[in-house]
């Protein structure tokens, strides 16, 4: 009977542990995921920036060809 009950006794610390190590890695996966968010936004953020500076530069540069253009033509 005693043995049995320290069976139970272990098996039962055993599976504590168990769920606790679970819900650190859950906690760790949650963790990651937000960071992966962030990244991700911050990824969005930079491909809009560097879309809007690369039509900035269009601009310049076809305005610079036109008023290249234009010194030959006077």
């Amino acid at each position: 009977m005693h043995a049995e009950l320290r069976a139970i006794r272990e098996e039962r610390d055993r599976l504590r542990c168990e769920l606790v190590d679970s819900r650190a890695e859950v906690a760790d996966y949650r963790e990651l995921q937000t960071e992966l968010g962030r990244a991700r936004a911050r990824v969005a953020h930079l491909d809009r920036e560097m879309a809007r500076l690369s039509a900035r530069l269009d601009r310049v540069q076809a305005r610079d060809k036109t008023s290249k253009c234009s010194r030959f033509l006077d």
